[in-house]
């Protein structure tokens, strides 16, 4: 239905007053009456108080003509538009493919799929940053895997970094407004971070399934000089595992027999690594993780509450442990990976420089409020509960939380410091600050932190096959998901045209015609006269 809108509105109610000005014109301004000669004047008053209150409107068409002049000019005033609908024209949909899905073993089962919807006038894009459009001298050529790898930059899948479906769902909705998006994606858990954005109802999104197993070295270390260990993990739909294999340690380059990596080689050098065909090379780490404690006289229980628990969580690196103690006079020793700081004094610059070059840097807090609540150990069977009896409360920005209360308060938290990292705990490893140090969990949260932050898994992101409930994203988890016949269609934005210049033109056209009718009026009664 047409709608029209008002630039002016108020503006144009309020010349929409002038209607009274032509009324008053035509109620004062009477026709002069005709001279009759009588002989007495005697009755004269009497007819003309009789006048005054048989007030009548004469000239009734040019009252009416100069109200709508007047009309006219209050319209103009008020700027109208009219928004004149336009017909629904059919909408060319989009298809957007991910990158996961560009394998060999998963391409070609989509390709009937997608010549259906690209029949139907569906367009093929990538699902990635800048939905770089798929030409169909591209796909449909002999090679057309290698062609949309290279066009998606990801020849090497290992290297991939994972992309976050959510938002790019949201983007792509913004970026082509009005048109049917049918999403092809898969369901893999690192893809979708974050909740999940409200989506428009033209968005179709159906989940490929990926192949049902992953096995990548994620790390390798040298223990003992004739000693290699691999880290391995294996990646289902259920969840991610590791597990540790050794190995004795080759003496020349060859192939190494594991049962889980076939074709794994060892290539010497000064830098020695391991090659798996189709995944990056996996440097083998010989030094051991370095840590520094550094403690006054104020913080020596928490001192040594920390070096137990290090000692502890040791067992469990895949690295030696190298604990060494700092001293005010001693000089910090170099390449260490971790430093904490238990003091409330300032943290040395030369410290800071070696943290900004890749080291982890932990400190406590200076300060707590006192607070009743729990430390938040989900996920850690038969952990009892962790009193925080003293916490620092005071607000954060742009830090991640590692640790925080049952009530949501941070307890640990992470900031970037160049190319390292600095965490601050908020409370004291102290009894009257919280259980923590007496609790058998301290070491398993230390092994945790230690492993994650200095030993990340290589390609774990690539390779974790955790899946997303498809009911999450409103669309079933199949490769032959229906596709309407139907044509879609766009109801597209409705064409403003602009009023003011057709009243301008019909309001001078009536000005000339009142101007004819008044002067018609005003010569009327002097022929009449005579």
């Amino acid at each position: 239905m047409p709608a029209f809108l008002f630039h002016h509105a108020t503006a144009g109610l309020l010349a929409l007053l002038g209607l009274a000005v032509p009324v008053a014109i035509h109620l004062w301004n009477r026709r002069p009456g005709r001279t009759v000669r009588v002989g007495s004047v005697r009755w004269l008053e009497a007819a003309a108080n009789r006048r005054l209150r048989n007030l009548r409107l004469e000239q009734v068409w040019l009252l009416l003509l100069r109200a709508a002049l007047v009309a006219l000019l209050a319209l103009v005033v008020a700027d109208p538009v009219w928004m004149r609908p336009r017909p629904a024209q059919e909408a060319r949909g989009v298809v957007l493919l991910a990158p996961q899905l560009l394998h060999p073993d998963v391409l070609p089962a989509l390709r009937p799929s997608l010549d259906s919807l690209r029949r139907q006038g569906y367009s093929l894009r990538l699902f990635a940053p800048g939905f770089r459009p798929v030409s169909a001298h591209a796909w449909n050529q002999p090679d057309s895997l290698r062609q949309l790898l290279t066009l998606a930059r990801v020849a090497d899948s290992a290297t991939t970094v994972a992309d976050d479906y959510w938002a790019r769902a949201r983007q792509a909705a913004d970026s082509f407004p009005g048109r049917p998006l049918h999403l092809i994606t898969g369901a893999a858990l690192p893809y979708f971070i974050g909740a999940r954005p409200a989506l428009p109802a033209r968005l179709t999104w159906q989940t490929v399934p990926l192949p049902d197993s992953a096995v990548w070295l994620a790390q390798a270390w040298q223990p003992h000089p004739d000693t290699l260990r691999l880290l391995v993990g294996r990646s289902q739909e259920e969840g991610t595992v590791f597990r540790t294999v050794a190995l004795r340690h080759p003496r020349t380059a060859g192939r190494l027999s594991v049962a889980a990596l076939p074709g794994l080689e060892y290539v010497p050098g000064p830098k020695p690594v391991l090659q798996l065909a189709g995944q990056p090379a996996v440097a083998i780490h010989t030094a051991p993780l370095r840590v520094v404690l550094y403690a006054d006289a104020a913080h020596a229980a928490a001192e040594r509450y920390l070096r137990a628990a290090l000692r502890a969580a040791a067992l469990g690196l895949h690295r030696p442990l190298d604990l060494r103690t700092a001293t005010p006079t001693a000089p910090l020793p170099n390449q260490t990976d971790w430093f904490f700081w238990l003091s409330d004094q300032p943290v040395p610059a030369g410290l800071l420089r070696q943290v900004r070059q890749g080291g982890n840097l932990w400190q406590e807090a200076l300060k707590g409020s006192l607070v009743d609540t729990r430390l938040d150990v989900t996920g850690l069977a038969d952990a009892a509960p962790i009193a925080i009896r003293r916490l620092d409360t005071s607000t954060v920005a742009r830090q991640t939380i590692l640790w925080q209360a049952g009530t949501g308060q941070p307890v640990l938290l992470r900031q970037p410091l160049g190319q390292g990292r600095r965490y601050h705990l908020r409370t004291r490893l102290q009894a009257d600050w919280t259980s923590l140090p007496e609790s058998p969990v301290l070491p398993t949260l230390l092994l945790q932190l230690l492993r994650s932050e200095s030993e990340p898994a290589v390609g774990i992101t690539a390779h974790d096959l955790r899946q997303l409930d498809p009911r999450q994203l409103g669309a079933p988890a199949s490769v032959a998901a229906p596709v309407s016949n139907a044509p879609a269609t766009i109801q597209p934005a409705p064409q403003a045209v602009e009023l003011r210049p057709g009243l301008l033109l019909a309001a001078l056209l009536l000005f000339a015609l009142e101007r004819w009718l008044a002067r018609r009026r005003s010569v009327s009664p002097s022929s009449s006269s005579l």
